[in-house]
């Protein structure tokens, strides 16, 4: 998956992408560590932060956070015919990849409805797939569906890899003192590994693989381990500067951000521009793919009946998932997820509202608890993305 280098530890022989591990990384990963258990995929609502919550943040707001992040899974796609059969699937450019390059697309069926949202990586010898472990054998069965006699292979490598999220503006820096070299963090979904051979002296050889890609409005990367070397390259990232960062503190990032999560914001009952996600994931110029039809015309010709909108609260109380949005006493929508935003000082949601009210600036009420709070429309993000 992207470029490599070749490393002899404790000494580099090649480098490619300019990805150049420390030797420290390599002098003390172990061999032995499972990936973190009990991590919860899609964080807990909070109402007021914690003092922990709060350091967590101002972490990820001014220097660099470290979440573990084994949600993702990973599906190798091999074979002669794998971009003509990607691309004629997913809602993305997928033959204009070039190796190293990736992009976000979307899965649908043929009514345009989002089955998942996925990350692509295009290397010079297969693809990779990242998508949600939630959605990995949807995603699965439903490529295998459509596979009939094209020279493809679809292999689920989730088990082999673990995840970790660097978040902050020092991100890039820190990854730079790791890896004694600049990772290529400033293209999105910029990509690249290193390669090293296993100490027990047998063929083997582990891999350290990077991903631009920011979970908030904040630079960010993946960085994809095998499983066994996740304690000691989390404990060396620690000491490099990173400091842990939980799931209740990357809600509250992600909500600000305006960065749906499916099963949250989004399922296979939405269409594809319900979500604010199509500016990302679709291509309007590539021609067919499955659900295309539906998409186009609604860029054409029509809007969707509802939109996910951003809702910016009065008052102190955080809205909960499933609080029914009205207008006038009439239901327009339905929150999908809340927090209590440091940013803006108050209590903000996402939610789903029906057409033709998912308009900026329009007052609203969310019903909670049996009692009303007051709100206003926003578009999304709430908080604009990080600039140097």
């Amino acid at each position: 998956m992207g470029a490599y280098c070749s490393i002899s530890p404790p000494i580099v022989e090649y480098a490619v992408r300019g990805l150049v591990p420390h030797p420290e990384i390599l002098e003390n990963l172990p061999w032995h560590t499972p990936p973190p258990a009990g991590y919860n995929r899609w964080g807990d609502h909070v109402g007021m932060m914690t003092d922990t919550l709060e350091q967590a943040y101002r972490a990820v707001q001014e220097r660099c956070g470290l979440i573990d992040w084994p949600a993702w899974g990973l599906i190798h796609v091999g074979g002669a015919d794998r971009a003509g059969f990607l691309h004629h699937l997913l809602s993305n450019d997928i033959k204009a990849l070039q190796p190293g390059g990736g992009c976000e697309a979307a899965l649908l069926t043929a009514a345009g409805k989002l089955l998942a949202p996925l990350i692509v990586l295009a290397d010079s010898d297969a693809h990779w797939l990242l998508v949600d472990r939630a959605r990995l054998a949807t995603v699965v069965s439903t490529l295998e569906r459509y596979h009939i006699t094209e020279d493809v292979t679809l292999t689920d490598v989730s088990a082999d890899w673990t995840a970790f999220a660097l978040q902050g503006p020092q991100s890039p820096a820190l990854l730079k003192n790791v890896f004694r070299r600049a990772c290529a963090l400033s293209k999105p979904l910029a990509h690249g590994l290193v390669i090293h051979p296993a100490r027990d002296g047998t063929s083997q050889r582990d891999v350290l693989r990077y991903l631009a890609y920011p979970l908030t409005r904040h630079p960010g990367a993946l960085l994809i381990v095998p499983p066994r070397l996740a304690e000691a390259l989390r404990d060396l990232l620690r000491q490099h500067g990173a400091d842990a960062v939980g799931s209740e503190t990357l809600n509250v990032l992600r909500i600000e951000a305006g960065m749906p999560w499916y099963g949250l914001d989004m399922d296979e009952a939405n269409l594809l521009p319900e979500t604010g996600l199509a500016e990302r994931l679709v291509s309007y110029t590539k021609g067919c793919y499955v659900g295309q039809e539906v998409i186009a015309r609604l860029q054409t010709y029509g809007s969707v009946s509802q939109a996910l909108m951003g809702l910016a609260c009065e008052g102190s109380i955080v809205p909960a998932p499933g609080d029914e949005i009205v207008k006038e006493g009439q239901p327009i929508g339905r929150v999908t997820s809340a927090c209590f935003s440091p940013a803006l000082k108050g209590p903000i949601a996402l939610g789903l509202v029906k057409r033709p009210h998912y308009v900026e600036g329009i007052p609203i009420e969310i019903l909670h608890a049996g009692r009303a709070i007051s709100s206003i429309l926003a578009q999304l993000p709430f908080v604009p993305p990080h600039s140097p």
